[in-house]
């Protein structure tokens, strides 16, 4: 067996340099390492447990074994998802997990907290000989690595029942929501109450969100993006687009025939495989054009992301730490985890494999994936997921009237720009 594990001078210098960015205490680590149990946490989203028990399971052993100064090691895998682990992390660093996934836009504030590592120059080359040149980019803040890139998504994509559409039909989202289909049947779902998804709407009408940088500045106030929002408000209404949150709740109105499409993640196309059957339909986002308006046929754009592992700066065990993350995110496993779940890996090796190119869910998400809306690591993202999940709620449920949505988009550039000062 290849023996995939750092160097203890590797491992200390780093520990050393970690306690000293949170202000601690030196640590001082002897050259003299005793036989020892070795415990780690790992975090990981809920349809991802099986993978990361059964694949920490085997770096357990292996790296017992590869180890003669290890007697075991164990790993307790619990549930806590890429959406809430920074916050989780932030709110309690001493009780996170030492290894955990988090998305793309969480790296900053991880950093300038302090709670992450920076990966030393040999791990950061490694890890961008390995990746994708977007997901190793995804990595990186004010140049510098902080984590194992293991998936890029593009947030969304549609699923839809053959029997209610055709391939042409889905092309377009005016012909996906007009279409009869009947008493009791809703044409598409969707996730209004989260920021992620929501992005989709102001981006469509060329709304732009940046972060940081030199350019603190954003336009999702555009009037085209106030007159998506109006457009889907109306569709709402009408009872043509119904909101859901739940993966369980999405794919039971496919297999109920009660709803003809929805737009979700390419991570879930086995719950919506199955619910369809023989109908089982997948595609990339539609277009749009409003009459009246400069948006003609605008292809929907969403957010893009990757999700990466990351470590703990102040875990007790931190070349065990940085081997288990190393071992969950290399090609093979890469593999496996698209097998499990479905996820398009982040290895340049593995994204290219047939088995991940010939899956016709991956396919509409690369198509996807020309029309995508990069997050960022950079610190003032948390201003849109703070306040976009109860705008978007209550602008489709019509709480907030069309003729005032422009004056709710103007209120919330203020506000996110508040964040900067």
């Amino acid at each position: 067996m290849k023996k995939r594990i750092l160097a203890l001078s590797l491992a200390a210098a780093m520990l050393v340099g970690a306690m000293a960015s949170c202000n601690a205490k030196e640590e001082v680590v002897s050259s003299a390492v005793e036989a020892r149990d070795i415990s780690l946490v790992l975090w990981g989203s809920e349809n991802d447990q099986d993978f990361l028990k059964s694949t920490s399971a085997e770096w357990a052993t292996k790296y017992a074994e590869a180890n003669a100064d290890v007697k075991s090691v164990t790993v307790d895998v619990q549930i806590v998802g890429e959406g809430d682990s920074k916050g989780t992390a932030l709110n309690d660093l001493d009780a996170a997990a030492d290894v955990f996934g988090v998305a793309s836009d969480a790296v900053g504030d991880l950093v300038n907290a302090t709670a992450i590592y920076k990966m030393p120059d040999s791990i950061a080359n490694e890890i961008k000989n390995v990746a994708t040149d977007a997901t190793y980019s995804a990595s990186l803040f004010d140049g510098s690595c902080y984590g194992f890139p293991y998936t890029t998504n593009t947030a969304e994509i549609m699923f839809y029942n053959k029997s209610m559409f055709n391939e042409d039909e889905v092309k377009s989202l005016n012909t996906i929501l007009d279409k009869d289909l009947g008493e009791g049947v809703t044409n598409l779902v969707v996730d209004f109450n989260s920021g992620w998804n929501g992005m989709t709407w102001f981006a469509t009408g060329g709304a732009e969100l940046y972060t940081g940088g030199d350019t603190k500045v954003n336009t999702l106030n555009k009037p085209e993006a106030a007159e998506v929002l109006k457009y889907m408000q109306a569709k709402f209404a009408e009872k043509k687009v119904i909101d859901t949150d739940s993966n369980d709740s999405a794919a039971g109105l496919l297999k109920d025939g009660a709803a003809a499409a929805l737009f979700y993640g390419s991570w879930s196309k086995g719950s919506f495989s199955d619910a369809l059957g023989d109908n089982y339909g997948v595609a990339e986002l539609p277009s749009l054009t409003i009459e009246g308006t400069s948006i003609t046929d605008a292809h929907l754009k969403c957010f893009g992301g990757n999700k990466m592992l990351v470590i703990k700066a102040t875990t007790k065990e931190p070349e065990a730490a940085l081997d288990l993350a190393q071992y969950i995110t290399s090609e093979e496993n890469q593999l496996k985890r698209f097998e499990a779940v479905g996820m398009l890996p982040a290895a340049k090796s593995a994204a290219s494999n047939s088995a991940v190119t010939a899956d016709p869910s991956i396919a509409a998400e690369v198509a996807q994936s020309a029309y995508v809306l990069n997050s960022t690591s950079a610190v003032g993202a948390s201003g849109w997921w703070a306040e976009s999940g109860g705008l978007l709620g209550d602008i489709m449920t019509g709480t907030i009237a069309a003729d005032d949505i422009q004056g709710k988009l103007d209120t919330l550039v203020e506000t996110m720009q508040a964040n900067f000062a």
